[in-house]
């Protein structure tokens, strides 16, 4: 196998990842994570209320490191780019309304396109930009790993 990682993305990656990723370089199991470990996105900061985190399923959230965010955004729209920023200032949790306030109608369709280009960046087909909340209860929110946001936030020049 051969990889070639530089220690800035290597320290975009969450734990679980950094720790597979060394197992396998050292040719040893890697360790595994209880089911229950896996319910929200390693790089979960301990700053976002756990009862608020815990309204969204992390399951195959993308970490996106800056140099991804960089090329993810070579493709997208103004408005695209409009609704993302609004993560960036906001995030990592948002409500929908201020997506619409940044001209964003048809949040389906946002989520829609962030889902298609964060696969084709990423190169994984199961990848989600955006989690969710049961929007069925009337809480109509999205979020974005800490990652991603801080990726977010470094692109649009707020950090």
């Amino acid at each position: 196998m051969m990889l070639t990682i530089s220690a800035e993305d290597f320290a975009t990656l969450s734990a679980q990842t950094q720790a597979e990723l060394l197992a396998q370089l050292q040719g040893i199991p890697a360790p595994t994570v209880p089911q229950s470990e896996k319910a929200y996105a390693p790089s979960l900061p301990s700053d976002i209320d756990p009862a608020l985190a815990k309204m969204f399923d992390w399951e195959d959230r993308a970490d996106l490191t800056f140099k991804q965010i960089q090329t993810w955004m070579l493709a997208a729209s103004d408005k695209t780019k409009l609704g993302l920023k609004v993560f960036a200032e906001h995030g990592p949790i948002i409500d929908v309304s201020l997506l619409h306030e940044a001209g964003i109608e048809n949040p389906s369709h946002f989520q829609s396109r962030t889902t298609m280009r964060t696969r084709t960046v990423t190169g994984d087909t199961s990848a989600f930009m955006l989690a969710w909340s049961d929007w069925s209860v009337g809480d109509c929110r999205y979020a974005v790993t800490p990652i991603t946001h801080q990726s977010l936030r470094r692109y649009f020049n707020l950090d």
